[in-house]
């Protein structure tokens, strides 16, 4: 077992971790095929079942707090980004609302992971700096995600938004 987790604490932190990897490499590669469906199921599962291991997981403040609605947040992003998926027929703009909603549970997980790093090993004296600095870093992690998913939005999608939003000839 890792060394001040316990065992819930120790499989969300196992998860998160793998989490972020596969989610690099969702980030890195093609969005599309077997490769990145497999990939995606691996993110999914991983959250799934990390965030509600961290609903167990009660050390920090010794009860229900932030953190856990974190997670909660999350696993509705996973949801509204598998559902349109799953869906038979797909609504016609699935492939943005996926895009959207699991890019934003990526930035939520390294905003959770920055939080802990720093909350872990910045040796805060009170929790007033704690709460103080996990704002100021989930801020900033979620600033540079919102450019990082709109930069980087495959140009299908802006194509498929962009015909979705054209009703008639006319632009929406």
């Amino acid at each position: 077992m890792m060394v001040g987790l316990t065992l819930a604490g120790a499989i969300h932190t196992v998860l998160a971790m793998l989490g972020i990897a596969v989610g690099l490499i969702q980030f890195l590669r093609p969005k599309r095929g077997p490769g990145h469906r497999a990939r995606g199921y691996a993110f999914v599962y991983a959250m799934l079942i990390g965030d509600g291991a961290v609903m167990l997981v009660y050390q920090f403040t010794g009860k229900f707090n932030i953190f856990h609605i974190g997670a909660i947040v999350n696993l509705v992003a996973i949801f509204l980004a598998v559902i349109p998926v799953l869906r038979s027929p797909r609504p016609q703009n699935w492939k943005i609302q996926h895009y959207y909603w699991i890019s934003w549970s990526y930035v939520g997980l390294l905003a959770a992971a920055a939080t802990e790093l720093v909350v872990r090993n910045g040796h805060l004296a009170t929790r007033d700096q704690v709460w103080g600095v996990a704002t100021a870093i989930t801020l900033a992690v979620t600033a540079a995600g919102y450019i990082l998913i709109n930069r980087y939005r495959p140009d299908s999608l802006v194509a498929s938004r962009d015909a979705t939003l054209q009703h008639d000839g006319v632009q929406s």
